[in-house]
């Protein structure tokens, strides 16, 4: 959960409150020239460029012409669903649809777009941005008590860190800090719509007109993204994707019953006892000679 306040923004991880705030003027002035020196060096090391982006690509054959052409109809197809929600007219349930399937055409969109991306961000530009953007961050993320620096030795704490939650959620909170915008997802118009008619929860996940957690499909779901059936308002037990009981291990929660012989008759349960080891025989036995002495 996150909060802004003034020119902060803090959230909370595990009970600990933590804060990032703007950069001083002396911090964006130390970040140009980080900037700059890893924009020089990796010019000088041969990264791209980029305005050689697209060539690039598409000498990989990581873009076409007929990548192109799909992400056009893909833009396109997005704001014609804008259009029918944004002009209404038609039953609830329908809108719904259209918001859901929109979100569907934009994953499918960055799914074309993540070659790009990745290659974006090792150019020339992007790696000095990214260098930019990891020294504001670690001399903003702080606790929001003591106002104390979390990553006490800067950068080096951060990169060796950044699968750390705190480290993940305070970079996002960061970065819409410095770009005084809301999270994206936010001001998608579809997202909007869920919103309003209450679709999804706050965290943008779909839910029933109970507040519980369902799926693409409509199937209920726990926290963890496993199938559920409601047995109580409070209660429910796992299921399987055909709606079979699951213990909590997973396994399936019926009561075994015996296998039946081919005249139909119970089979009891074998029990499987280890054979004890055999063990040899006087006359297995083989008398190893003595040593002899030896003669000088």
């Amino acid at each position: 959960m996150s909060n802004r306040v003034n020119d902060t923004r803090s959230f909370t991880v595990d009970g600990i409150e933590y804060m990032v705030k703007q950069p001083s003027t002396q911090n964006f002035s130390d970040a140009m020239k980080i900037h700059k020196k890893v924009f020089n060096e990796e010019l000088q090391a041969g990264s791209l460029l980029r305005t050689q982006l697209d060539e690039e690509l598409r000498k990989r054959k990581l873009w076409s012409d007929d990548r192109e052409k799909r992400y056009t109809e893909l833009s396109k197809e997005i704001i014609d669903c804008e259009y029918q929600l944004a002009k209404g007219g038609i039953k609830l349930s329908e809108a719904k649809k259209i918001a859901l399937h929109m979100r569907e055409l934009r994953d499918d969109m960055v799914k074309l777009l993540s070659s790009r991306t990745e290659l974006d961000s090792n150019t020339c530009e992007g790696r000095a941005d990214s260098a930019r953007f990891n020294y504001l961050f670690t001399c903003c993320l702080v606790y929001k008590e003591s106002g104390e620096l979390y990553f006490k030795n800067g950068v080096d704490d951060f990169l060796a860190s950044q699968n750390d939650e705190v480290a993940q959620q305070g970079a996002n909170e960061f970065f819409y800090l410095i770009s005084d915008m809301k999270p994206a997802d936010d001001n998608l118009v579809e997202n909007k719509f869920l919103k309003k008619f209450k679709f999804v929860d706050d965290h943008g996940r779909l839910i029933d007109d109970k507040g519980r957690l369902i799926s693409s499909t409509g199937r209920h779901i726990n926290e963890e993204g496993n199938f559920i059936e409601w047995i109580s308002d409070t209660n429910y037990i796992k299921v399987d994707i055909d709606g079979r009981p699951l213990n909590d291990n997973d396994e399936f929660d019926v009561e075994s019953m015996p296998f039946l012989d081919e005249d139909g008759k119970p089979i009891e349960d074998v029990e499987i006892k280890e054979e004890p080891k055999k063990r040899k025989s006087k006359k297995e036995v083989v008398d190893e000679p003595l040593p002899t002495a030896v003669e000088n």
